[in-house]
């Protein structure tokens, strides 16, 4: 059997949710939830220690219940959470989530000039996570041409492909 837990008002973007969860194993992920009786399965990956970031795209106000499954396919925690989303503006830090379930989530975006390779902002000095999105993609952070290199001292994200022109770039940041 399962148990509910509700984690109160979240902070989500187009791009995605930041939860206030501690990823507990590293890799292939599973979010299950649905809206008015329509299903919205995503697979992502995510990093043991840190807090899961699911690239869903979910509707602002509105209490979700969902389902994470780990890599193993096992129920994390062995239950159905339960959140309320808020919308993340740029510019802005929220604090969402109930007690021990808090976070501290902002967003910033931008769009590309040409030949741009690197993103400089003082919110990003000493995050704890950051999740980038390439036009609604979420990026890895590495050192494959397709993936980005953060300087948490200096708060620079550099990308190891120089990006298009244009190109809407979203970040969320946890604090």
């Amino acid at each position: 059997m399962t148990n509910t837990i509700n984690l109160g008002e979240v902070p989500m973007a187009e791009e995605g949710i930041a939860l206030p969860l501690t990823a507990d194993s590293t890799g292939a992920w599973e979010f299950i939830t649905n809206f008015n009786g329509a299903y919205q399965y995503v697979q992502f990956n995510a990093t043991a220690g840190d807090k899961i970031v699911v690239p869903a795209k979910l509707n602002e106000y509105y209490t979700y219940s969902f389902k994470l499954y780990k890599p193993d396919t096992s129920l994390y925690n062995n239950a159905v959470y339960q959140v309320h989303t808020i919308p993340i503006l740029p510019g802005v830090v929220y604090t969402g989530g109930i007690g021990e379930a808090t976070i501290n989530a902002g967003k910033l975006q931008f769009y590309a000039l040409p030949n741009q390779q690197t993103y400089n902002h003082d919110s990003l000095i000493y995050a704890k996570q950051i999740a980038v999105f390439v036009e609604g993609v979420i990026l890895q952070e590495g050192t494959a041409i397709d993936e980005y290199q953060v300087d948490l001292v200096s708060g620079t994200i550099t990308f190891n492909t120089t990006l298009t022109a244009s190109q809407k770039i979203s970040i969320l940041y946890i604090k």
